[in-house]
């Protein structure tokens, strides 16, 4: 079984077409970058339209969760992904990030923008596909 950062690594693909690429730098940090259906960085109007690749992000040991930078470090404006195992919602409970975006609450401005990590659906690793069996017992209603 696989621990701490090394959950999150790899390409990750949400039903919007989003993908996020996680590579890891140390046991605590990693880079990650957002990629539109079209494969190019989704851009962030909010800090001069720099595109959402290599942005820096940490990993929390004691919650869990990995947290990207959305903007400049200590602005709070931050994507959270944590690592569910079999998540209950995915319809073949496979392994997820299951996204949130967090900001300070006066920065309200940034609402205009959470429209472009999507509905904020999980992501599961890409290329992941649910076994036979698990097909057959989603299809037949077990």
């Amino acid at each position: 079984m696989i621990f701490g950062i090394d959950r999150y690594v790899g390409s990750w693909v949400s039903k919007d077409g989003l993908c996020l690429k996680i590579e890891k730098i140390d046991e605590c940090r990693g880079s990650v970058s957002v990629l539109s259906e079209s494969g190019e960085p989704v851009r962030r109007p909010h800090w001069d339209d720099k595109p959402t690749s290599n942005m820096p992000a940490w990993y929390d040991d004691y919650e869990g969760d990995l947290e990207v930078d959305l903007w400049e470090k200590g602005k709070g404006f931050s994507l959270i992904l944590t690592y569910e195992y079999g998540y209950e919602l995915d319809q073949f409970k496979r392994d997820a990030l299951v996204p949130a975006l967090s900001r300070y609450e006066d920065d309200h401005f940034l609402d205009a923008y959470y429209a472009l990590f999507g509905s904020l659906s999980h992501y599961t690793r890409e290329g992941s596909r649910p076994s036979p069996l698990e097909q057959t017992s989603v299809n037949s209603g077990r």
